[in-house]
């Protein structure tokens, strides 16, 4: 799933997964954008985006 999410331009400074299974994110979209992401485990869809100031 690493793999996957670096491939869509995402740089990740933390890679988890979350109590409810879901992967969970914090780094840097394609635009430099600090983001919290969250993606669903079975699909790799994201789920849940927040950008971070």
């Amino acid at each position: 799933m690493r793999a996957k999410i670096v491939a869509e331009n995402y740089k990740v400074d933390v890679f988890k997964v979350t109590k409810g299974r879901c992967y969970e994110i914090y780094g840097r979209d394609k635009s430099g954008a600090r983001v919290e992401v969250y993606f669903d485990p079975v699909t790799g869809e994201v789920v849940k985006t927040s950008v971070l100031r």
